[in-house]
């Protein structure tokens, strides 16, 4: 089986409210927390999310506090790494919120990939809450429906809930299997509480119920994950 190796990529700061990305949390605290892009290497050239606009953008100004400085810049933390954005092959979307895919017109050979649900959430105007809708749908995707291999070493699995179509990508590496979870688990702490927390973004008490049903899941595949807006995915040791 394909063993992919990953590497997180730090897209800017948001500052929000902890009880944002722990349902449940009960704490005060307003904390800084990063937009990532994971970037996968193995049989493919893979990126996982593109991250957000620019904070002085309109819809980076909706957004405030966020900051991004111009390493952070996509095109040039993939630069960092040694990789051109006409390399990539794959962009795989955990969801199509704003800070998750924001730059895909760096990546005109790229193939998108998408949950079916969630692009026909936006589609259809059921769901507007964060996205930005005329910036998706400039770009044409291939679907995922539900649980789904996609190559060799990477699949996908449906955990709504905080979307309609969020999907959490489980990858192969030398170290065993990963799940890269998105915004069902924004942050490390929030898995390793008991009982394990998702989010503490979204709609409806269904939608929470769907999205602890998707942390359960998360937990029966692997217990190393790397989170949505994780800041400690940036710590040397925390590459997989």
């Amino acid at each position: 089986m394909g063993a992919y190796k990953i590497t997180p990529l730090h897209l800017g700061d948001i500052t929000r409210p902890k009880s944002n990305m722990i349902n449940g949390y009960e704490g005060k605290e307003v904390l800084v927390y990063p937009l990532i892009a994971y970037y996968l290497e193995g049989e493919h050239r893979i990126l996982v999310d593109t991250g957000g606009c620019a904070p002085e953008e309109p819809r980076g100004i909706l957004a405030q506090p966020y900051t991004r400085t111009p390493d952070q810049d996509l095109k040039a933390a993939l630069s960092s790494i040694g990789v051109d954005p006409g390399e990539i092959e794959y962009v795989i979307f955990t969801h199509l919120h704003w800070d998750h895919a924001y730059n895909n017109h760096l990546f005109p050979g790229a193939k998108f990939i998408c949950q079916r649900k969630e692009y026909d959430s936006i589609v259809s105007g059921e769901d507007t809450t964060g996205y930005v809708t005329e910036e998706i749908l400039k770009y044409e995707y291939e679907f995922t429906d539900g649980d789904a291999p996609l190559f060799d070493g990477i699949s996908a699995i449906l955990t709504p809930g905080h979307t309609r179509g969020m999907q959490c990508i489980i990858v192969d590496t030398a170290d065993g299997k990963v799940v890269l979870t998105g915004d069902l688990i924004t942050v490390r702490e929030s898995f390793f509480r008991d009982p394990p927390e998702c989010n503490g973004l979204y709609p409806n008490e269904e939608a929470l119920a769907q999205m602890r049903e998707g942390v359960a899941r998360v937990a029966d595949i692997a217990r190393k994950i790397l989170p949505g807006h994780e800041p400690d995915v940036f710590r040397p040791n925390m590459g997989f």
